[in-house]
């Protein structure tokens, strides 16, 4: 799915960092102060590039990467905001530079969209050079799913949001705004498609199965790939799978993060 979409679509997000986000867009839409999608990649790579030539102008043979994921995550690039699919084309050439010795993926987000994040997540869990997952504030949904991939997890002692592993939809149903601006919809189908559109058509209607069956698939998937990421690293304390989230020091209790250090500290690992 292109663009930015919060409504309708299954999220892996907290909710209060959505509502956060959400205010700050509209804002940035109404003072017309969001990048392009364009802007965004270009400012990104500048500041990488930046980063890179300043370690290697220090006279280091060997020197990690700190790359920044911060915000809500989403697929494809869009206004103010780096999608995974552009993460993922600047990280191969990361991967392959011989003068990187690790990458930081230096976390502050709340989650985001389910799509695209389990394939970003497996590319980061795939990659030749070691990894490292680091959260000074939040790491949460979509970001703790991305985060369990890295080799080493690590948090700030100051990280207080970390978990919120599960799912949920916001729908909108706009049509009675429709009509009272007098607009009149009308949906014809073809004899033959019987079930498309069922799930929503359900949903109209205040059945909600249909949609919390396709999100428990979904969030099965983020669980078990959290499992496995993790293996017995992390304990079930009967919250950690429902949702909840946890400052870094009960993540270290129960295994969500390997260590709390400061940012330099784990910089130092590398």
């Amino acid at each position: 799915m292109h663009g930015l979409n919060f409504f309708n679509t299954p999220l892996a997000i907290d909710q209060s960092f959505l509502l956060s986000f959400l205010t700050e867009f509209v804002l940035g839409v109404k003072t017309n102060t969001l990048l392009s999608a364009t802007q965004v990649e270009s400012n990104f790579i500048k500041s990488l590039d930046t980063q890179m030539s300043m370690s290697s102008g220090s006279g280091a043979n060997k020197y990690p990467v700190v790359f920044d994921i911060v915000g809500p995550i989403v697929k494809y690039s869009t206004y103010s905001i780096l999608g995974t699919q552009t993460m993922q084309s600047i990280l191969r050439s990361i991967d392959r530079n011989p003068n990187v010795s690790g990458v930081m993926f230096n976390i502050d987000s709340g989650g985001g969209q389910v799509s695209g994040t389990a394939e970003f997540a497996d590319f980061i869990k795939n990659m030749q050079k070691p990894t490292m997952s680091f959260t000074s504030e939040m790491q949460c949904s979509a970001a703790e799913w991305i985060g369990s991939a890295c080799d080493v997890r690590v948090a700030s002692p100051f990280a207080s949001h970390i978990g919120s592993i599960g799912t949920f939809m916001n729908f909108q149903d706009f049509s009675a705004m429709f009509e009272k601006w007098g607009a009149k919809i009308y949906e014809i189908y073809a004899p033959q498609s019987t079930e498309k559109n069922a799930d929503f058509k359900e949903l109209i209607k205040g059945n909600e199965k249909p949609y919390q069956q396709r999100l428990a698939t979904i969030t099965e998937e983020f669980i078990s790939t959290i499992q496995a990421n993790y293996g017995e690293k992390l304990t079930d304390d009967g919250h950690v799978f429902k949702g909840k989230t946890y400052n870094a020091q009960e993540a270290l209790k129960i295994g969500l993060v390997d260590e709390i250090l400061t940012k330099e500290q784990a910089l130092a690992k590398f």
